[in-house]
């Protein structure tokens, strides 16, 4: 994504990654351009923020709805399968966090 598509506020609308394919269409090795020291600490710190933030948006979301993801628990341990409008039901009950999700760019 930030080297990419270039969806980063810290690095601006630049793409780091080249957009030319290998040998029958696989991935090259390393697709990064060449880019100094300073630009290429730049992507690791704004990829690993990215992930952070995302990885704790997602606890929050796990954290805020204990309750619901405990009886959903329970309700597996005693049928093993939840399926279709029940699963629907149970999942309609999710609270997002107050905060808003990762945003990018």
């Amino acid at each position: 994504m930030v080297t990419m598509y270039g969806m980063s506020k810290v690095l601006g609308p630049l793409a780091y990654q080249q957009g030319q394919q290998s040998f029958l269409g696989a991935e090259p090795m390393n697709p990064r351009r060449m880019v100094s020291a300073q630009t290429a600490e730049a992507i690791d710190q704004e990829v690993k923020a990215i992930v952070e933030e995302a990885h704790q948006y997602a606890l929050d979301i796990l954290t805020q709805n204990r309750d619901l993801l405990e009886s959903i628990t329970q309700k597996l341990l005693e049928t093993e399968v939840i399926e279709g409008e029940t699963l629907h039901e149970m999942l309609a009950q999710v609270k997002a966090p107050e905060r808003s999700p990762v945003t990018v760019g």
